[in-house]
């Protein structure tokens, strides 16, 4: 058959992105042995499926997949991701019906691990999303699949907080105790970001003292979500107040921009005392009785790491509520002394 111009091909792309069709199907009627899947963008290789279920375009979707053989449902872009994928990352529930009634392969990873489902979870829309992880778990969507870091629907919705979907899920197998690669459970997460009535949930499930590779507890997130409410709560449900970490320096200085650079321990109030935060510096000090002049392995106080991350009114408050000072760590510098460093 004569070639389709390059130019013709954009202006198709063009007519999908607006939601048009006519010019395609002239295009059909004119070049019989035509296909669809030859018309995509260079960069992203994103065909005119992924735009078309991207947009919601349900006609579009329909066409193309009606019109055309082979049926290509699940072409993939340079990403290795669907048209499937970008329904579900983009909520679009129209387009998930239509594409699994074509029997879209709703198990299908792209880069980085991540399944059709995973990605419907990382959105929440009022109850769009809802629909569309009920539709693709009826269609037989592995529920406890892992991503290249670990991560599966539990972690993601307890990063989102959304109850009616954890809910839907685990009456469908959910296991919510797996833990990414770096040790994190559901708690962890849900813990850092403030999701109450979740975390209610979680505990039924995760031991509430249950720690990551970095010996970080729920109550380690809470505090580094500056979170008191949901310190609290997991305090009243038995977290250990005393609960040190392992942390080593990589961990840190990517998850949380802690500048220590040798192997450490910190408290809670350490934790704390490396954010620009004194509310919670004051629960922990006043309200649970935390002693101030607490020391890691190094040797820091409290005060030692609100000097290395240049917390001057960090520093000054940990003074005015007795901290002492003079102590020096195992490399003999005071809490000053880092200050200037």
């Amino acid at each position: 058959m004569d070639s389709i111009s390059k130019e013709h091909k954009r202006s198709i792309l063009k007519e999908i992105q607006n939601g048009e069709i006519s010019l395609l199907k002239n295009t059909k009627i004119k070049y019989p042995d035509f296909h669809w899947n030859e018309i995509y963008y260079e960069k992203t290789g994103d065909s005119i499926l992924h735009v078309a279920s991207h947009h919601g375009y349900k006609q579009i979707i329909q066409y193309l997949l009606r019109e055309f053989n082979p049926c290509a449902v699940d072409i993939k872009n340079r990403d290795d991701k669907t048209p499937l994928h970008e329904a579900a990352q983009f909520a679009r529930y129209d387009s998930i019906l239509e594409l699994c009634s074509f029997d879209a392969n709703v198990n299908v990873i792209r880069r980085g691990d991540w399944t059709p489902l995973m990605l419907a979870c990382t959105k929440i829309k009022s109850d769009i999303n809802y629909k569309i992880v009920v539709k693709l778990v009826e269609k037989g969507a592995h529920i406890n699949a892992q991503n290249k870091d670990g991560w599966t629907c539990a972690h993601i919705l307890a990063r989102e907080g959304c109850i009616e979907i954890y809910d839907h899920l685990i009456s469908n197998g959910l296991n919510v105790n797996i833990k990414t690669k770096n040790g994190r459970t559901a708690l962890h997460i849900a813990c850092l970001h403030g999701h109450k009535d979740l975390i209610a949930i979680l505990l039924k499930y995760i031991d509430i003292n249950t720690t990551d590779n970095c010996g970080n507890t729920p109550l380690h997130e809470a505090i580094l979500g500056k979170n008191i409410e949901i310190a609290t709560m997991l305090i009243q449900n038995g977290a250990e107040i005393k609960a040190k970490n392992n942390s080593d320096f990589k961990y840190f200085q990517v998850i949380y921009a802690l500048a220590f650079s040798w192997h450490i321990f910190f408290s809670l109030l350490h934790l704390a005392a490396s954010q620009d935060n004194t509310t919670m510096l004051d629960y922990l000090i006043n309200g649970l009785q935390i002693n101030i002049n607490i020391q890691n392995k190094n040797g820091w106080t409290p005060l030692h790491c609100a000097a290395r991350k240049g917390l001057k009114n960090i520093y000054y408050y940990l003074e005015k509520n007795g901290a002492n000072t003079n102590i020096k760590d195992n490399y003999n510098r005071t809490a000053l002394d880092y200050i200037s460093i």
